[in-house]
């Protein structure tokens, strides 16, 4: 099997669990992006660690993250290593949309496995186990 047909069946999954938890992500005010950016803020990383994370434009990540705190859900702070830069923590309020948002994301993917057997679920999670693992 070559590489490109399996790459894309990856990605046409992940958008199609994104659209079909968008309304369910969306009760929390969130899209499905501001959803994994909140993932990474979980982290505490910096805006431009995020940037490179997502694989974002700095800009959009910073308007993002703007929305974000605007929102209540995160909050910033100066980096005490480096006083220039600023540490973004998830609030309470975020937290629980981040939770939630997950949930939502989760049940979607339980849905789609639910066309699995136990069986075939099994081998999927071995499968990608592997393909996940460093070389030696």
């Amino acid at each position: 099997m070559e590489a490109w047909p399996l790459l894309t069946r990856i990605w046409k999954l992940q958008r199609a669990l994104a659209q079909e938890a968008t309304p369910c992500i969306g009760e929390y005010g969130l899209n499905p992006k501001e959803l994994m950016l909140l993932a990474f803020v979980e982290k505490r990383p910096h805006a431009g660690q995020l940037a490179r994370e997502l694989h974002l434009p700095a800009p959009s990540v910073t308007h993002a993250l703007k929305r974000l705190e605007k929102a209540g859900l995160i909050a910033r702070e100066h980096d005490p290593e480096d006083l220039r830069r600023f540490l973004f923590t998830l609030t309470p309020e975020g937290q629980r949309a981040l939770d939630a948002g997950r949930g939502c994301l989760v049940d979607r993917l339980r849905d789609r496995l639910g066309r699995l057997t136990p069986e075939e679920r099994a081998t999927l999670l071995a499968l990608l186990d592997r393909m996940l693992e460093e070389h030696a």
